[in-house]
């Protein structure tokens, strides 16, 4: 199909077009009109105590501590195995839940392996509204805390052994997403327009196959079926066939009375 044809078909079959177009602009106008989402992230270190010989807190490479955190992490979710993406700055929200938190602990391995290096959570909550999502992560990091702290309980852990926290921000700050609005429209307009000028091409293709079809057996139902020495078999044929056969009919009768006599 040359350029050409392909404006003429557009021409011929414009009310698709419109319909389609139509429907691009009511999708537009939908993705214009829907809400964004609300969300928070904020990360919950575990700081073992202070000595002299280790002043920083966060300097120690501890792995007690990062397999504590680690046991905090599958108590807080239930014990359900957290089935998260490679790289720890995936956010919940790049991961397509709008309504939901998360805990996990951070993994900077590779498809192959894990690494855990840092004895932290990671604390995300999404929801419709900026209250929803701070009493979501209020409620998770007192979670941790309490967790943590009933934990070294049972273990009858000293005062001074006991692991602290901070997070990362300091305040619990929520956040407004309402995604790429102008490459959505962008995408929607062009797929739209697309599919708009495909979808009239289809259909006239259709319509002329169909329209060439009929006008074939149109021709095929009026053409007289001819036997081998040239008379028609039908229409005008068949009058003609019995025609013929009056005569036949009379000497028959002619025969007959013949006969009688």
């Amino acid at each position: 199909m040359t350029v050409e044809d392909f404006l003429r078909s557009t021409l011929r079959r414009w009310p698709v077009a419109l319909v389609g177009i139509l429907l691009t602009l009511a999708l537009c106008v939908v993705t214009l009109r829907a809400p964004g989402v609300y969300w928070a992230w904020s990360k919950v270190y575990f700081l073992v105590p202070a000595t002299t010989e280790q002043p920083n807190q966060l300097a120690p490479d501890s792995s007690a501590t990062i397999a504590f955190a680690g046991l905090i992490q599958t108590e807080v979710n239930g014990g359900v195995p957290l089935r998260r993406a490679t790289s720890p700055d995936v956010t919940l929200l790049d991961e397509g839940i709008y309504d939901g938190w998360a805990v996990f602990l951070p993994d900077t391995g590779g498809q192959w392996a894990h690494n855990f290096s840092e004895a932290s959570l990671i604390v995300e909550a999404s929801g419709p509204t900026p209250e929803v999502v701070r009493a979501r992560m209020t409620a998770l990091i007192d979670q941790i805390a309490r967790l943590a702290r009933a934990r070294e309980d049972a273990a009858n852990v000293s005062a001074e052994a006991r692991v602290s926290f901070t997070m990362s921000p300091a305040v619990v700050a929520v956040q407004y997403s309402n995604g790429h609005r102008s490459r959505a429209l962008a995408i929607i307009g062009l797929l739209g327009v697309g599919l708009s000028l495909a979808a009239c091409s289809v259909v006239d293709r259709v319509a002329t196959s169909r329209r060439l079809r009929g006008e074939t057996n149109d021709g095929i139902g009026d053409a007289g079926v001819r036997d081998a020495t040239g008379s028609d078999q039908d229409g005008a044929g068949r009058e003609g066939a019995g025609a013929a056969s009056g005569p036949a009919s009379d000497r028959g009768g002619d025969r007959t009375a013949s006969g009688d006599a």
